[in-house]
């Protein structure tokens, strides 16, 4: 059941991902950056994956609370990395 409602939320969580990247990479750039996130993504995944098979033979619970922890670090240290400054924003109307 936990994989059901994890999928359902994959859904839009990839057609967000992919609308931004489209709009915010530059039309000559855009397919490095689709190829770049992807391999982050895949590196990731194993990386979990390579760390998470020994602590979930060792623990499951474990397991989970290392799943939990990352997740929650997660989110201050997308918040801590500053944004690149692209100049004015394109949804910015300009004054004349």
């Amino acid at each position: 059941m936990a994989a059901f409602v994890a999928g359902i939320g994959e859904g839009p969580q990839l057609t967000a991902l992919f609308a931004v990247r489209h709009r915010e990479a530059p039309e000559r750039l855009r397919s490095q950056v689709f190829t770049t996130g992807a391999s982050l993504k895949t590196t990731g995944f194993a990386l979990g994956a390579a760390v998470a098979g020994p602590v979930a033979t060792w623990s499951l619970p474990g397991a989970l609370l290392l799943a939990a922890g990352t997740a929650a670090l997660a989110v201050p240290a997308f918040f801590a990395v500053p944004a690149a400054d692209a100049g004015p924003s394109r949804d910015r109307a300009v004054a004349g």
